[in-house]
């Protein structure tokens, strides 16, 4: 008896320790994201996305930026990535076209304040045009339980004979989603950044929820979508609560996606598969950015 528990028990280790091993290899390799797996709770991570001034390097500016923030241990650059195109415009926001965004973890709140404070540091973000900072809330014991959520769904779905996302069938052009529509301006957008990364898209979407039907829908595409990730091995990098730090727009979660490839992300788009479920996704407000890393090249 005992020993067919202490099986179990190192069964179940050893598939937790496996899966944990290979989210942690995809997000510091192809993601090339440093997140730390522990951190203090009252840790604040900052979400900033910048518009380039005409002409501007964005890869010399961030990694400008990357060196005042680290300067003395502040702060560490935890993701950064150069924009495809905004996917989605949120109408709390003014449509800027941004083209990058990073991930910051401050040691506090407190700590945020005083870097947000200083003259240097606001001189290397004053070098772009425009930036726009969202807070983040990122429990690391929630984030450490996504990658163990998804080995769920992929077993539930092997026992339950749940048909195969890939490879995917792809639907016919001119469907009725307007991002099927859109496909080439998709395109157009990842193709220019092929050249920084061709593994790696990772979303940066920031979401407000609707009304209680509008919820439901959206509860309903997330689910869909956890079976492609399970099986895809990608999925949430980054998630939790959003923490308004200036202005008057208001979020309630962030969340930073990732996706294995351009390649993969565009066949996705034009799936049937995404087609048949992306009318469930019925957030109130959300911005949506994806983007490719860049943090090796800074």
């Amino acid at each position: 008896m005992w020993l067919a528990i202490l099986a179990v028990i190192a069964v179940l280790g050893g598939a937790i320790g496996w899966q944990h091993a290979r989210y942690l290899a995809v997000r510091r390799g192809a993601v090339q994201d440093r997140q730390s797996l522990f951190y203090p709770a009252k840790t604040l991570h900052v979400l900033t996305f910048l518009l380039a001034k005409e002409g501007q390097d964005v890869i010399e500016g961030l990694r400008k930026l990357r060196s005042e923030l680290e300067s003395g241990g502040r702060a560490k650059l935890v993701y950064a990535g150069r924009v495809a195109l905004v996917g989605l415009a949120s109408k709390q926001l003014p449509e800027v076209d941004w083209d990058a965004v990073v991930l910051v973890q401050y040691p506090s709140r407190d700590a945020y304040e005083a870097i947000a404070a200083d003259s240097a540091y606001r001189a290397s973000l004053g070098a772009f045009s425009k930036s726009f900072s969202q807070g983040l809330a990122r429990p690391a014991a929630l984030n450490l339980a996504i990658p163990l959520g998804l080995l769920g769904v992929r077993v539930y779905e092997w026992v339950t004979r749940v048909p195969a996302h890939l490879p995917f069938t792809q639907a016919p052009e001119g469907g009725p989603d307007l991002r099927a529509r859109n496909r080439e301006r998709w395109r157009a957008g990842f193709e220019q950044l092929r050249k920084f990364s061709e593994d790696a898209v990772v979303v940066v979407n920031l979401l407000k929820g609707g009304s209680v039907s509008q919820r439901a829908a959206d509860r309903s595409y997330g689910l869909k979508m956890a079976g492609l990730f399970a099986e895809a091995k990608c999925g949430p990098m980054h998630m939790g609560r959003a923490i308004t730090l200036a202005g008057d727009a208001r979020f309630d979660t962030v969340a930073l996606v990732y996706y294995p490839g351009l390649d993969f992300m565009q066949q996705m788009l034009g799936s049937s598969f995404f087609g048949g479920i992306v009318g469930d996704k019925q957030p109130g407000d959300t911005l949506a950015v994806p983007t490719v890393p860049v943090l090796s090249r800074l």
